[in-house]
C-alpha cells in the first residue's frame, strides 16, 4: 500500500462520528515516520542535497546512470537562485567545474548544463564561476570537445556566463579564435545583447563542425 493510501485508510478508519453509540471511539495512531515523509518534516536541506549529489557524481563506485540521476537532481536544485549562489559557500564550484574535464561525455554535458543554469541572470554566481577558472574550461569544451551535444551545451553555459558580465566576456574573447570573432563585431560589450547574440550564433554554428581527435 502506498503512503498516500495508508493516510487515506487511516482517515476513513478514524472518521466515525462520536455520536454513533455502536462506534469504537478509540483512534489508531498514525506512524510518525509516515507523517514526516508525507509532509516533509525533517526533510534534508537543499545544501545537503547539493553536497550529496556532487559527492555521488565524484564517487568512482557510483554507476554512470546514477551519476546522471544525481546531476539531474543537482540541476533542478540550482535553478533556485539562492541555491545557485550557495555553491560558493559550500565550495562546490571547483568539483562542478572539474566535471567538465572527465572522460564520460554524459557528465561533461550535465556539468555544462548545470553551470549554465546556475549562472543565468545571476551576477553572484557568474563572478564565482569566473573566479574558479570556469570560463576557460567552458571555452575549451566549446572549441574542442569531440561530442557535438557537449559543445552545444557548453555554448549555452558560455552564453549565460558572459551576458552582463564584462570580465567573463573579456576572458572568453581572449580565448576564442579570430575566425569566430571576425564573424561578429570586433568589439564586444557584455551589456550589448545584440552583439552577444551574434557571437553565440557563430559559436553554435561552429559546434556543428566535426572536431578532429
Amino acid at each position: 500500500m502506498s503512503d498516500m493510501a495508508k493516510l487515506l485508510s487511516w482517515g476513513i478508519e478514524n472518521s466515525v462520528s462520536s455520536d454513533d453509540p455502536n462506534a469504537d471511539n478509540r483512534r489508531t495512531e498514525l506512524d510518525p515516520a509516515l507523517l514526516a515523509q508525507l509532509f516533509g518534516v525533517n526533510a534534508k536541506d537543499d545544501s545537503v542535497l547539493m553536497r550529496e549529489a556532487l559527492e555521488a557524481i565524484q564517487d568512482p563506485e557510483v554507476t554512470l546512470e546514477n551519476k546522471e540521476i544525481a546531476f539531474d537532481n543537482f540541476e533542478m536544485l540550482v535553478e533556485n537562485l539562492d541555491n545557485a549562489n550557495n555553491l560558493e559557500n559550500l565550495k562546490l564550484w571547483p568539483p562542478l567545474i572539474a566535471q567538465l574535464s572527465v572522460p564520460e561525455q554524459q557528465l561533461r554535458f550535465m556539468a555544462a548544463w548545470c553551470i549554465g543554469t546556475a549562472v543565468q541572470n545571476n551576477p553572484k554566481s557568474q563572478a564565482a564561476m569566473l573566479k574558479h577558472g570556469g570560463v576557460a574550461k567552458i571555452v575549451d569544451l566549446v572549441l574542442r570537445d569531440p561530442e557535438e551535444r557537449v559543445r552545444t551545451k557548453a555554448v549555452y553555459a558560455l552564453s549565460s556566463q558572459i551576458r552582463n558580465e564584462e570580465e567573463s566576456l573579456k576572458a572568453a574573447v581572449e580565448l576564442l579564435p579570430e575566425e569566430i570573432l571576425e564573424r561578429g563585431r570586433h568589439e564586444y560589450r557584455a551589456d550589448d545583447m545584440e552583439a552577444i547574440d551574434e557571437l553565440v550564433k557563430a559559436l553554435r554554428e561552429r559546434t556543428k563542425k566535426v572536431i578532429s581527435p
